[in-house]
């Protein structure tokens, strides 16, 4: 078990050290073509302490950002759905009475090291197309206006 403080600073070092910027609840990492947001989220639909690792992304092609939250990005997601692969240690790091200092090591670790990765390639159209035509982007919400520009060829 460990408690809300560790568990939202063992998120927000890697986060802050990679240089995305808090605000609120959330991490923003402003690139040249997308916004992209990291939000934990609690969880109120589960008894106990349960949260949430939520990826929004910004096209902003589609309309100048201003912070906005996870969910009214065109593109969001659960970061367990993106990483179906780590959805164990995700869900599990990410409840208060499962986790544990190691487990909380593990979710920073995949944070640092797969998280993000893929957040910083998220700023790129081009690479959000190859996303997009992989299937890698189906694991969410994606908003028509979004399918629609990632899916026009690149000039």
């Amino acid at each position: 078990m460990i408690d809300k403080k560790t568990f939202k600073k063992g998120i927000a070092a890697p986060l802050e050290k990679a240089g995305l910027v808090k605000k609120g609840q959330s991490w923003y990492l402003n690139g040249t073509d997308a916004l992209v947001v990291v939000n934990v989220e609690k969880l109120d639909i589960f008894s106990g302490d349960q949260y949430a690792i939520n990826i929004g992304i910004w096209l902003k092609a589609l309309g100048e950002p201003m912070y906005p939250p996870y969910n009214n990005c065109h593109l969001y997601y659960r970061a367990e759905r993106l990483f179906p692969q780590q959805r164990e240690l995700i869900i599990n790091a990410c409840s208060l009475e499962k986790s544990d200092i190691s487990m909380l090591a593990d979710l920073t670790d995949y944070i640092e090291s797969k998280l993000i990765p893929f957040i910083r390639e998220c700023t790129d159209h081009s690479k959000l197309r190859a996303f997009m035509s992989k299937g890698i982007l189906d694991a969410g919400l994606v908003r028509i206006e979004a399918r629609r520009f990632l899916s026009e060829e690149e000039n």
